[in-house]
């Protein structure tokens, strides 16, 4: 479910479809459910933080989850980043999400997959740049 960090501008969230490190595909109707939910709040654009092997986890969506975000109108960046990393994002990944960010038409939604420790990061990255 997402939730906002700024109004209108930045908003974070689990992964389409996450109930747990389960490793099962997610269903076609928990991905557009969850679509609809982010249409809802205007989002426009979404920053991707999935590694390749959690994005395995959407093989039955036409294209993959990336193409089927895009599919639905919203401008995509894919910062791809392994989970259970310490630090979550290396420096790295956070000036890409960072340059994401700022090219990205806003509201910007950025998950990861429980939206949790890389989600964290990135938008206290982004909050941080934004209020030095």
């Amino acid at each position: 479910m997402p939730s906002w960090e700024l109004k209108n501008r930045l908003a974070r969230s689990s992964r389409p479809g996450y109930s747990g490190e389960k490793g099962q595909l997610v269903p076609k109707s928990e991905v557009d459910a969850w679509i609809k939910e982010a249409k809802g709040l205007g989002i426009a654009s979404i920053i991707c933080l999935l590694g390749e092997g959690q994005l395995n986890l959407y093989d039955d969506l036409p294209g993959g989850l990336v193409s089927y975000y895009r599919f639905f109108g919203f401008a995509v960046e894919h910062v791809p980043a392994l989970d259970h990393q310490d630090p979550p994002l290396s420096d790295y990944d956070l000036e890409r999400i960072w340059s994401a960010y700022q090219s990205l038409e806003k509201p910007v939604l950025i998950h990861c997959s429980a939206g949790i420790d890389r989600t964290g990061k990135a938008v206290q990255h982004i909050q941080n740049r934004l209020n030095p």
